[in-house]
């Protein structure tokens, strides 16, 4: 019998099946190889695929942040679409249009091809990820939540190491159009793999999808985002003063607030909307993603300077990056499953604070790195790489555990997705912010001054982190379904008596 409209479907357990967790795990290490992989890749050799494609490294830099901003409009529909729909379902269409749009990009003949591809990418990108967390998520149980985010990113992050290594010298030795040819067979592997072997989770039954609320949603942070773009470019070619007086920046601006307003106005109107909005009042919501937001700002932005420094300032060409970068998908990767296990012993706010800690003191060694030209500083850019690494690595399981344990059972698939639009938002500003404040340039107290940009940044992550409640390890929450539980049960009573009621 069909349950009525909105309601969850009963739930399967998969808590106590390990095999099953091992398996999905499998799957989702396959599913981002490609993702990951290609992340850092096309990162390092943006100059030489611009040179091939007759385009500037400015230019180029549109095909990582094109499938962010992408990725960043879509993620929170493909969430809610999971919820309603089947994670399963949006997870493999999501895995079918990535390999086909991974091959396109092989096949790219100019710069403007390889960026509208990188962008269809990244939308179908979206689909991947919010629900490989909620499949992993539910897989794993409500206990152990962190764990299953800490191996999420271990997939994230280990499998697109081996792939760092392997096509960093094939980049150099085969050219970068057959590392997409590749990764486009890891795409279609994993979604073979995938209709064979993966279960469906519980979905809400008959409920309708918010597209209005999903519509405006896009539309307000596209147009933030466009906003954020215009101002870094101004800032660039004509510097900070042209900044009130240009009209692009007011129009991107005037409209956000409207696409935001409206998003306001249709979820508190709707019957079935995409995300209550009292969720945004809940510390343990708001606070880790901005928190996370913050860490990733300093983490995209060091990163996507990082290969310009070791160019500009140290001679190095695109293979040797390759392999030197190494260290910090590394680093995450094996600090993920820590990070996974550590709330069980410390809570889930201890180790967003850690992350916070550790990508200040990340931004620090790589601005003193900046100002070398010798091999002490490229034993800085290391350290500097795996703090970084071990920051995001750390933090990232309990931002995502604390984000949906805020929130009722059946919105798992959205609070994963506005997690991660809140993060893709963190990722494009440093990318877009320290990308524009290097410039071309090769000095190297330029390069000391982003990276401070990007540890201002991240000190704004660990204030955040610092006002999160206090958590109890998993053990000790409550039940299934009570709200928030991430927070003790006195702290909850007290939401509980100032929180709106749900119509």
């Amino acid at each position: 019998m069909t349950a009525p409209p909105g309601t969850t479907a009963p739930p399967v357990d998969f808590a106590n099946d390990r095999p099953y967790q091992r398996t999905l795990l499998g799957i989702v290490m396959l599913a981002v190889t490609a993702f990951g992989s290609l992340m850092t890749l096309v990162t390092v050799a943006l100059g030489d695929i611009g040179e091939e494609l007759g385009s500037s490294r400015s230019t180029m830099t549109w095909a990582i942040t094109g499938l962010m901003l992408a990725m960043a409009v879509a993620t929170p529909l493909a969430g809610t679409l999971g919820d309603v729909h089947g994670h399963r379902k949006v997870f493999l269409g999501g895995l079918a249009g990535g390999a086909l749009a991974t091959l396109l990009c092989g096949f790219a003949w100019n710069a403007e091809s390889l960026i509208a591809f990188r962008v269809m990418f990244g939308l179908f990108a979206a689909g991947v990820n919010p629900n490989a967390m909620a499949l992993m998520m539910h897989a794993y149980g409500i206990e152990r939540r962190a764990t299953a985010i800490g191996w999420f990113q271990f997939a994230m992050t280990g499998a697109p190491t081996i792939g760092l290594v392997v096509g960093g010298p094939l980049i150099q030795v085969v050219g970068w159009r057959v590392i997409f040819f590749g990764f486009a067979a890891f795409n279609f592997m994993a979604f073979l793999v995938g209709v064979r072997l993966l279960r469906p989770m519980p979905r809400q039954q008959g409920r309708p999808l918010d597209l209005a609320g999903a519509a405006t949603l896009a539309f307000g942070v596209l147009c933030g985002l466009l906003t954020i773009t215009r101002i870094t470019t101004l800032v660039r070619d004509s510097g900070a003063g042209a900044i009130p007086g240009d009209r692009l920046v007011w129009l991107f601006f005037a409209l956000f607030v409207v696409g935001i307003t409206a998003f306001i106005t249709v979820e508190r109107r709707t019957t079935f909307p995409m995300l209550r909005l009292e969720y945004f009042g809940r510390r343990n919501f708001s606070l880790p993603m901005i928190s996370g937001a913050a860490v990733q700002f300093a983490y995209m932005g060091g990163f996507i300077i990082t290969p310009a420094l070791l160019t500009e300032r140290y001679g190095w060409t695109v293979g040797a990056i390759a392999l030197l970068m190494i260290p910090r998908p590394a680093a995450f990767s094996l600090a993920s499953p820590l990070g996974g296990a550590l709330p069980a012993r410390i809570g889930l706010r201890t180790p967003v604070l850690l992350g916070g800690g550790l990508m200040i003191a990340s931004m620090a060694v790589f601005a003193v790195s900046a100002q070398l030209t010798n091999g002490i500083g490229i034993g800085l850019i290391v350290a500097g790489l795996v703090l970084s690494g071990l920051a995001s690595g750390i933090s990232q399981p309990s931002i995502a555990a604390l984000a949906v344990n805020s929130v009722d059972e059946s919105d798992i698939g959205i609070a994963n997705g506005m997690n991660q639009q809140v993060t893709f938002i963190g990722i494009l500003a440093g990318i877009q912010t320290m990308n524009v404040l290097v410039g071309d340039s090769a000095s190297g107290a330029r390069f000391a001054a982003t990276y401070l940009v990007g540890l201002g940044v991240a000190v704004i992550g660990l204030l955040a982190g610092a006002a999160i409640v206090s958590s109890t390890p998993p053990a000790q929450t409550e039940p299934h379904g009570s709200g928030d539980r991430s927070v003790s049960p006195s702290a909850r009573r007290r939401e509980k008596r100032s929180a709106p009621t749900r119509s």
